[in-house]
């Protein structure tokens, strides 16, 4: 039964696949902010793509969560939601690694369901 389910999930992945453009391919990323600032709040990036679109995305590293956010009503805790352009790592943050997180994306093919074009932003 879990290997029909399986089949089916992968077969409707690859039929909405069909109907989708291919991916641009990314050209370069910039990060907007100093990474100094990675353990306070978010850490910006911005993607350029073949087709000269702009997007962008944000890091966050847990101790950044939990300085920032909207506070649990009652509470000195701090939530996060909504955000499918956030990419949490648990770890400091440098450029490689920035880096290695940005080829991983697109590489699987996720890099711009991971970020907001600039226009929208």
């Amino acid at each position: 039964m879990a290997n029909e389910a399986r089949s089916a999930c992968l077969r409707g992945q690859l039929g909405s696949n069909l109907n989708r453009p291919p991916n641009p391919m990314l050209v370069s990323f910039t990060i907007d902010d100093d990474l100094a600032t990675q353990e306070a709040g978010a850490i910006e990036v911005t993607l350029t793509f073949e087709n000269g679109e702009r997007r962008w995305c944000y890091f966050m590293t847990p101790t950044a969560l939990a300085a920032c956010g909207d506070l649990i009503p009652g509470t000195n805790v701090r939530f996060h939601h909504g955000s499918s352009h956030m990419v949490v790592v648990a770890g400091q943050l440098d450029r490689p690694l920035i880096e290695r997180v940005i080829e991983k994306l697109d590489a699987s093919g996720q890099l711009v369901q991971c970020s907001r074009s600039l226009d929208e932003a």
